[in-house]
């Protein structure tokens, strides 16, 4: 062979070596992993190079819980779609002439609070008499000019309006007869404003403590107040949809299942909406199942190393729990059946040595609360 290739045969082989223990070091748990590399992969600045978590959690919100189930009632809802008027009386009696030689002319005035909701307008009065032709002024623009009779209604144009607004009424004029004169007189001088009121869409938020982990059930009465042609009510569940059905005018008391996975610790939201008519949502309520007592409950395992470490090499084991506040808490937590109360009024509590407790394999952590609290953080840290 020549001396090439046999250079080249034993390249080969040595990077073969090399990857095959690469891929060895990269199967390795986690633990022992860092002991072969000397080097500490934790991301938390606190765990020194030889610190291994055992269980890190945050478990949020915690209270007592005496039934296998919470109740979180939630405000009621109105969601409507409609028109609603306004009718603004301005004159019970008006009287407009024109002559060649004189002229009586009237003005009237009225108020639009809300002109980006307003839908329409009208002007509405009765003719008791008149002669010729009769002449209506919007903010100076014509808007309506010929003989007029009986019970009027005379549309105001949207693009016309503002929220001081000016009507003006006059009488046309006779011509070329000096002796005539045209006259009208207006009963019941009214202005009508249909205006869009909207409330489609409301929310509503709950929070979940840590123990509240099961599924739920959310219940509540839909009474309508006006009936549209249709309606659909639709429910979202922290923006995933839950609900979509169409809705009729009537009485009903309503159910909506609502699986585990969908609901948070913490901070949920509720999203009610509609797309027409008027309707109460009230009586919401929303069950939640729970674990004992109001307990979180967590899982954790422990490696062979990890164990020998505690046992032989009589590593520490250190609990870490960090409050959101300094007020008084009460609790008891548990490790694989070991049970410990706490009292304490501070914003962290620190207990060392509880390896004695920590068992080959899996292993369970238990806080029970006996009173309410927030727990930011919670970690079992082998120290």
């Amino acid at each position: 062979m020549k001396k090439g290739q046999s250079a080249g045969n034993i390249g080969v082989l040595v990077f073969l070596i090399a990857a095959f223990l690469a891929l060895f070091i990269l199967l390795l748990p986690q633990e022992d992993r860092d002991e072969l590399l000397r080097t500490n992969s934790s991301v938390d600045p606190e765990r020194t190079s030889s610190n291994v978590i055992l269980l890190s959690q945050s478990p949020g919100l915690l209270n007592t819980l005496t039934a296998d189930e919470s109740l979180h009632k939630i405000d009621s809802i109105n969601l409507f779609l409609r028109d609603e008027p306004i009718v603004s009386d301005l004159a019970s009696r008006l009287t407009v002439k024109e002559g060649v030689f004189s002229s009586d002319v009237r003005k009237l005035t009225f108020k639009i609070d809300d002109t980006d909701n307003l839908e329409n307008a009208y002007l509405i009065f009765s003719v008791d008499s008149g002669e010729g032709n009769l002449i209506i002024g919007l903010n100076d623009a014509e808007v309506f000019a010929g003989k007029a009779e009986g019970l009027q209604t005379v549309v105001l144009p949207r693009n016309l309006l503002q929220e001081i607004n000016s009507l003006g009424f006059e009488a046309s004029n006779p011509g070329v007869n000096l002796f005539k004169k045209n006259e009208y007189t207006l009963k019941d001088v009214k202005v009508r404003q249909s205006f869009e009121i909207v409330n489609t869409k409301e929310r509503r938020t709950f929070v979940l403590s840590a123990a509240e982990k099961g599924n739920g059930k959310l219940s509540y009465f839909l009474f309508c107040n006006n009936a549209a042609k249709s309606s659909r009510l639709r429910i979202f569940l922290n923006k995933e949809e839950i609900s979509n059905e169409l809705i009729t005018c009537g009485s009903a008391d309503k159910e909506v299942d609502i699986n585990a996975a969908d609901l948070e610790d913490g901070t949920n939201e509720l999203i009610f909406e509609i797309d027409s008519g008027d309707y109460l949502i009230k009586d919401i309520e929303l069950r939640v199942k729970t674990s004992d007592g109001g307990a979180a409950k967590y899982k954790f395992a422990v490696s062979k190393s990890t164990f020998d470490k505690i046992n032989i090499d009589n590593r520490k084991v250190q609990l870490k729990v960090l409050f959101d506040d300094n007020d008084k808490k009460k609790f008891i937590y548990e490790i694989n059946n070991n049970e410990f109360s706490v009292d304490i009024e501070d914003d962290e509590f620190i207990v060392d040595d509880l390896g004695e407790f920590i068992e080959e394999g899996n292993n369970m952590f238990t806080i029970t609360p006996q009173s309410e609290f927030t727990v930011d953080r919670l970690d079992l840290i082998l120290k």
